[in-house]
């Protein structure tokens, strides 16, 4: 197993071959001629894909659920917060076991916060036999089919699947907590994709609503009213994909009328000071039109309050400020959950995952609107050794 630990994690053109796509153009699934929904065209981003799909010697890909939710009990009780949830796979040649079998790595976590100022992160990871992945993820489909291998049932079921159309189905108990939610958007899909520092390509569903039930601690909650963002990230290399970079910060801020999304990615060099990509898309959050899009150079991006953490050799900023000629972004989000996947041998990552309720800030053309707010911060472990 020592081989795993080091096997942890060009730009490519996510494509698939002119066949399938011509089948893209004319198939629709199965469900989006069900009563009641929508005819829509096949989609093969939704679907999963190996490293051989993508001619890269290492590849990610996770889908990725966050939510600002009311929760409310049968006996009246009502909390407020927030929650995500990523479900995730890796897949390398380079990720091999003692007998020399190809493996594929496969994570998952979720995080909840409460606007008390309470928040938890929960992980599992185990690697399967590469020859097994596609038992529990659909490959090169119009729609995802994710599910955790559960040997023996004892870990509850982790499971992600749907489409677009009509929606996305999350099943997913981990110890004390179980969600049953249903995330529907009516927005088109954004994507952002950069080839340095870090060659990713991600699908967002920037805003949508949620609905279903949180079981915590044996009491049950009903949704009743949620706010959502998806997204279908996948980075590639030919090496584990921190190694390519100091890290990134993502944020997506929800308002009465505005969805901000943004990401910007920290070279080596760039170390904690500065960015060598930045995207920051504007969008009406009722019917998901960009309003505006900005990329490098057009985008300042501030961050203060910075905070030590010696447990983890790093530093992380309390707010962020990302800023145009005719908008500005305020984030100060203070409700962090750390996802620790340090590495010994430096090919690793620590993640630091917030949520801010509410005060989160656009001004766009002289508006200004508050709201709520999910906002990451990622620094590499090779990244910390590299500067």
């Amino acid at each position: 197993m020592e081989n795993l630990n080091k096997l942890y994690n060009k730009r490519v053109i996510l494509g698939i071959t002119m066949s399938i796509l011509l089948i893209a153009m004319c198939t629709v699934p199965t469900w989006a001629k069900l009563p009641g929904t929508q005819s829509k065209i096949a989609d093969y981003t939704e679907g999963g894909h190996l490293e051989t799909d993508l001619n890269a010697g290492f590849m990610a890909e996770w889908w990725y659920l966050n939510g600002d939710v009311r929760l409310v009990a049968s006996d009246g009780e009502k909390r407020d917060g927030a929650l995500h949830v990523v479900l995730a796979h890796q897949e390398s040649p380079l990720m091999m076991g003692p007998s020399g079998m190809q493996l594929s790595h496969m994570p998952t976590f979720y995080g909840l916060h409460f606007d008390d100022g309470t928040a938890n992160i929960r992980l599992n990871e185990m690697y399967i036999p590469y020859s097994m992945v596609s038992d529990y993820i659909a490959l090169n489909t119009p729609y995802v089919d994710y599910a955790y291998p559960n040997p023996g049932g004892a870990g509850g079921v982790k499971r992600l699947y749907g489409s677009v159309v009509p929606g996305y189905n999350l099943e997913y108990t981990f110890d004390n907590v179980t969600m049953d939610l249903f995330f529907q958007t009516n927005v088109n899909k954004t994507i952002d994709e950069s080839s340095q520092p870090l060659n990713f390509t991600t699908y967002e569903h920037s805003y949508g609503t949620l609905h279903g039930s949180i079981i915590i601690d044996g009491k049950k909650y009903t949704v009743t009213k949620g706010e959502g963002y998806f997204d279908h990230m996948i980075p590639v290399s030919n090496q584990p994909w921190p190694m390519d970079m100091h890290g990134w910060s993502w944020f997506e801020v929800t308002t009465r009328e505005y969805q901000a999304v943004a990401y910007a990615t920290r070279s080596l060099d760039d170390g904690y000071d500065n960015y060598s990509y930045k995207h920051l898309t504007l969008l009406n959050k009722h019917n998901g039109k960009v309003l505006e899009e900005y990329s490098t150079d057009e985008i300042t991006i501030t961050e203060e309050e910075w905070i030590g953490e010696p447990e983890f050799n790093r530093q992380r900023p309390n707010m962020v400020t990302f800023s145009t000629p005719d908008l500005n972004v305020i984030v100060n989000a203070k409700s962090v959950v750390d996802l620790n996947m340090s590495r010994p041998d430096q090919i690793g990552f620590v993640d630091f995952m917030a949520f801010q309720p509410e005060n989160a800030t656009i001004q766009y053309n002289g508006d200004v609107e508050t709201g709520s707010a999910f906002y990451e911060y990622l620094v590499s472990d090779w990244g910390v050794i590299y500067s």
